[in-house]
């Protein structure tokens, strides 16, 4: 179970069953995907320049040096290409100068992999970035957008995940959305473990019946969707035998 194909399941099963159960792949690059990578490397160099380089003027040559490839093709139109850089330039400037770090991060981009006895499974997840707090430490992840499942997700595989690696929970999980720039704070307690390990049981006890999986009711998602032709085929085959079995019992 990592936090990328949980992630994936999250915001939306049919999509989940069709790219890691049925391995189908698209050819087709998403620009959210792109966006991500591009936050992902930003985020990544601008920790690992010195204190005193870590300024706007650096977050933004960052930003350039990766956007100037992106074809703006891969957006739904120029006006939609303009208005993500602009948003998630502001939002970058804004949560990654806020202030001036006094000691280099304890972890960056850094894949932690535990097993999990509870759960009889092995769990992997990148900490994006830790920093020393004053009584623990922080955790904080930089997303383009998240909904409240997702957030949910990552708060839980955080605790569970710290408490098995470091004996010790994050005093703060922080994750930050940059279309449209809010922060939202997580502080984990004791009884979080707890809580973390049954999430994580009922997901797992979800990933293993794709039989089972329903369709997200999430528009943005199906919009960057790859297989919406594939799931509205397979909608359309299950509406069909719902009406015959209909039919059948009257």
């Amino acid at each position: 179970m990592t936090d990328y194909y949980l992630e994936s399941f999250i915001k939306c099963p049919y999509k989940f069953y069709y790219q890691h159960v049925l391995s189908l792949n698209s050819s087709q690059v998403k620009w959210r995907q792109v966006v991500q990578f591009i936050i992902n490397q930003v985020v990544q160099n601008f920790y690992q320049l010195s204190q005193d380089s870590q300024n706007q003027l650096h977050v933004f040559k960052l930003i350039d040096k990766y956007w100037k490839n992106v074809s703006p093709q891969l957006f739904e139109s120029k006006v939609h290409y303009y208005t993500v850089l602009a948003k998630t330039t502001n939002h970058l400037l804004q949560f990654l100068t806020v202030k001036k770090k006094q000691e280099p991060p304890i972890f960056l981009y850094q894949k932690m992999n535990i097993y999990n006895e509870e759960l009889e499974t092995q769990l992997s997840l990148t900490f994006e970035l830790a920093e020393w707090s004053s009584h623990s430490f922080t955790i904080k992840k930089f997303l383009l957008e998240a909904d409240a499942e997702l957030i949910q997700l990552y708060n839980h595989l955080v605790v569970v995940v710290s408490n098995e690696a470091f004996g010790k929970l994050p005093e703060r999980v922080e994750i930050i959305t940059l279309l449209e720039g809010k922060s939202y704070t997580y502080s984990p307690t004791i009884n979080s473990v707890a809580q973390g390990n049954q999430y994580l049981k009922n997901m797992k006890k979800l990933l293993q019946h794709p039989n089972d999986y329903t369709k997200t009711n999430s528009l943005t998602e199906c919009k960057s969707c790859s297989f919406i032709l594939k799931c509205q085929d397979s909608r359309n085959s299950a509406n069909e035998i719902d009406r015959t079995n209909a039919k059948f019992l009257h």
